[in-house]
């Protein structure tokens, strides 16, 4: 009798076990909004996207492996994939952490700007995305993909605005959404801001990632217009050694009523 009571009650957190995989499995496919996570990884730059139909993008893997636990603690455990990753370019606090997550993670596709003399952790990086046959896409000038649920994703390399190669030069990334938008521009400077604004495409957000982490050197007063944000989101570490982000910048974001958060402040920042 009482092996007979041990077997039902196995059985029971068997079925448990198995409802709860289902309805986890079931919300992460159902999401009826993207949510955005700008990731508390210190000095340096990560971003998770989540679309409707499990979709997952990450942009930037921070300056170490601490990407891991943010990812863990966000993503369900079961969920061992990322579809695409998108390197905004090849810098210690943008790129070290890709290299692990390629490792322990099975990755679609991964995107990176096409350089002339690519640094030793980009070749470290595309040698593993090799090894495990991830599809990788050198871009050179600019991509545009469009998911089923209504979202568009643009990449821009700012070669294709005829900007010379520079070492803060980034992959430009703007996510469309029916009810939700945002903008990623890397380390990039105001004079890619600049040839942006002369394309007169549209460049208007809900959500801006501060550029090159709310440097003086981007984040200019017409771009900030143009884009017109909501939510102006900072990824920096605290006190960290490059006095980001600049006082000048906060005060210009805050005087044009735009929401900051950051990272060094508020940790990962959730959006959704």
């Amino acid at each position: 009798m009482k092996k007979h009571r041990i077997k039902i009650a196995a059985l029971s957190v068997l079925i448990l076990l198995m409802l709860t995989f289902i309805y986890l499995f079931i919300v992460n496919l159902d999401l009826k909004h993207p949510e955005f996570y700008f990731l508390n990884i210190g000095q340096g730059d990560s971003s998770l996207i989540r679309l409707s139909g499990g979709i997952t993008i990450l942009i930037d893997g921070g300056p170490d492996n601490l990407v891991i636990r943010r990812l863990g603690e966000i993503l369900p455990f079961y969920q061992r994939r990322i579809d695409i990753i998108i390197l905004s370019h090849p810098h210690d606090d943008h790129i070290m952490g890709l290299i692990e997550i390629v490792r322990r993670y099975k990755i679609g596709t991964l995107i990176y700007m096409w350089q002339d003399d690519q640094p030793e952790l980009l070749n470290i990086l595309l040698a593993e995305a090799k090894k495990r046959n991830i599809k990788v896409i050198e871009l050179k000038d600019r991509a545009t993909m469009r998911h089923q649920n209504g979202c568009d994703l643009t990449i821009i390399n700012p070669e294709n605005l005829e900007i010379k190669e520079d070492p803060n030069n980034s992959l430009i990334t703007k996510i469309n959404c029916r009810d939700a938008s945002a903008l990623f521009t890397g380390d990039n400077s105001a004079k890619v801001e600049e040839k942006l604004l002369q394309t007169g495409e549209d460049w208007t957000a809900k959500i801006f990632k501060a550029a090159h982490h709310g440097s003086k050197t981007a984040n200019s007063e017409a771009f900030l217009k143009a884009i017109s944000p909501s939510l102006y989101i900072i990824s920096a570490g605290i006190l960290n050694r490059f006095g980001h982000p600049n006082a000048e910048i906060i005060e210009r974001v805050s005087d044009m009523g735009i929401t900051i958060k950051r990272t060094d402040k508020d940790g990962t920042v959730k959006i959704k």
